[in-house]
């Protein structure tokens, strides 16, 4: 929930420290082909799609159905009618959804009530809402039979679901995110969908948190719903600015911390659509959670936010003699005996800002010190050639060692006491960077030099072992040498996407990718060494460049230097 340039007094010391010299902002950004939606201030026409023509051809039904699907309606209506009675009963557009390249499929006639249609598949959206990314070639062929019905010809035996063109896709869909709480239900997780631009979208996304989190997300998060929840009033309607959620008797049977929990789901996801200001839950009639209205930003619904860096958080790096932070007029020594500590090759800091883990400079050891006078150094962990550290929230440490055999994810906690990393999908396969998530559920990946992003499913009976499923790669298939976790919103905090720094003829390119898979809009101008991307939600990105400088992003696509540094790192 927080905005605007955390690192303002970063920038000063990049004028103090260094002239405010910049990398240079001409030259061309370099993107791949993105279905992201347009920004929510912009408006489309709505399409409307003719009806069938009598007598039309078989080939002109089969035209005019695909048509019918290029605009979201209720209940597709209007597609229905090129269909049998009896396959207009049965069909379910809700299926999911085929996103296609170029304007039109490709039609053939194969006999007179036969019509075949192909087309070059760019992406598909679940009936959960998730979207993946196809791979390149994936072609999707309709077979459809027609017959005579009442003297007009109709299809016999459409697909589920719809299918639709990119550009339509952008049009009628839109990115949501839906939220679901961690296993511990002390922190909320961005599930991000795709729903119609519709009215309706406030009454869609509730329906959304009832029936759970997507397939994909289901292991490593909980919701606060009894099973059975539903919408009281099949609608949710939005006056004032105020969207009221009417639920079901089994809400209101819940204890009262269920119910504040229920109600920070509903809040935070209905409280991010433009036109609603706050969230009121009732069940019976009553209240579910305060008398009032609520809003993300109230203290009641913020505390579960798990973003929780301030716009003032320094970065942290590497420096001539230690670990420093990024936050004054100068980089500054941390105090304690990482402030001074010259054989570092890489650091880590934790979600409270007080306490670092730095991996040696020969890579085989992982130490933990708080920042402090008189504060000792502990080793936590002991490697081949330890990399990539991180802290996530439960206050587990992640490092990369190349020198093992397998993918060589390694993990231990702050005392110590090891916990062991399964990845069955990356057998015979070498990690070569990591990031957790603010929320402590998902990691981003370099694998093979590529981006991935996986569920952190952690076992309840025994905190000394971690599963990593539903790897899914993300991102451009250039060479990647970097991520870094972020958010697809300038006003929220939400960490619902992933930075990649991957490579491009032009330099290495940093690019805002979604977690569907999908790649968004280039984060800056290409930088032709950069090596380390960190970054944290409402917070600005930095890169350290192969000669060690470090930058920061400024509003656009400019960099300013900071100064001399390596192994650049946000708190968490």
């Amino acid at each position: 929930m927080r905005s605007g340039i955390g690192l303002a007094t970063v920038l000063l010391a990049a004028a103090v420290v260094a002239g405010c010299s910049e990398i240079p902002t001409s030259g061309p950004v370099i993107g791949g082909e993105s279905v992201e939606p347009p920004s929510e201030e912009q408006r489309f026409i709505q399409v409307e799609a003719p009806p069938p023509a009598p007598g039309a051809n078989p080939l002109g039904i089969v035209n005019g159905f695909i048509e019918a699907m290029a605009s979201y309606e209720p209940g597709y209506e209007t597609a229905r009618e090129f269909l049998t009675d009896e396959a207009a009963a049965a069909w379910n557009p809700a299926e999911g959804v085929t996103v296609y390249m170029g304007a039109t499929p490709t039609f053939e006639t194969i006999a007179e009530d036969r019509v075949d249609v192909q087309m070059s598949v760019a992406a598909t959206v679940g009936a959960d809402g998730t979207y993946r990314a196809a791979e390149p070639g994936t072609v999707r062929r309709l077979n459809l039979q027609l017959v005579q019905e009442g003297g007009e010809w109709r299809i016999a035996n459409p697909e589920p679901g719809i299918v639709i063109a990119v550009f339509s896709f952008e049009r009628e869909y839109e990115a949501r995110n839906v939220y679901f709480f961690d296993p511990s239900f002390e922190v909320l997780v961005p599930d991000p969908v795709y729903i119609p631009r519709t009215a309706s979208a406030a009454t869609l996304l509730a329906r959304k948190v009832l029936s759970g989190p997507t397939d994909w997300l289901a292991p490593a998060v909980r919701t606060a719903f009894p099973d059975g929840t539903e919408l009281e009033v099949n609608a949710v309607p939005v006056e004032g600015g105020v969207a009221t959620v009417e639920l079901g008797p089994a809400a209101a049977v819940a204890d009262p911390e269920m119910r504040e929990l229920m109600a920070a789901q509903l809040t935070w996801t209905l409280g991010m659509l433009p036109d609603v200001e706050r969230v009121a839950v009732t069940s019976g009639r009553a209240p579910l959670f305060q008398g009032e209205a609520l809003s993300p930003r109230d203290p009641s619904m913020s505390q579960y936010d798990p973003a929780v860096l301030g716009p003032d958080t320094p970065a942290y790096a590497v420096g001539e003699a230690g670990v420093v932070s990024l936050g004054g007029e100068e980089p500054t020594p941390v105090p304690g005996p990482l402030g001074s500590m010259t054989n570092v090759r890489e650091v880590a800091v934790n979600i409270g800002g007080n306490r670092g883990a730095v991996i040696t400079g020969d890579g085989h050891l992982l130490q933990v010190a708080t920042f402090g006078d008189g504060e000792v150094l502990q080793t936590v962990l002991e490697g081949v050639d330890l990399t990539s550290p991180a802290w996530d929230r439960t206050g587990l440490l992640w490092a990369v060692d190349h020198g093992v055999e397998g993918p060589g994810l390694v993990a231990a906690r702050a005392d110590g006491n090891p916990v062991q990393i399964a990845v069955p999908a990356l057998a015979g396969r070498d990690v070569e960077r990591l990031a957790v998530s603010p929320d402590g559920v998902r990691i981003a990946m370099i694998v093979d030099g590529r981006a991935y992003v996986g569920d952190i499913i952690r076992d309840a009976d025994s905190r000394g072992a971690v599963k990593i499923e539903g790897l899914l790669a993300i991102g451009p298939a250039g060479e990647a040498v970097d991520v870094a976790w972020t958010t697809s919103s300038g006003a929220w905090s939400t960490s619902d996407s992933v930075i990649v720094l991957s490579g491009t003829e032009q330099g290495v390119l940093p690019r805002t990718v979604g977690l569907s898979g999908q790649v968004t809009t280039p984060r800056g101008v290409p930088v032709d060494d950069a090596v380390r991307v960190t970054a944290a939600p409402g917070l600005p990105a930095v890169l350290e460049t192969a000669d060690g400088v470090l930058f920061v992003q400024r509003a656009g696509n400019s960099w300013s230097e900071i100064g001399a540094g390596r192994a650049p790192a946000y708190p968490g």
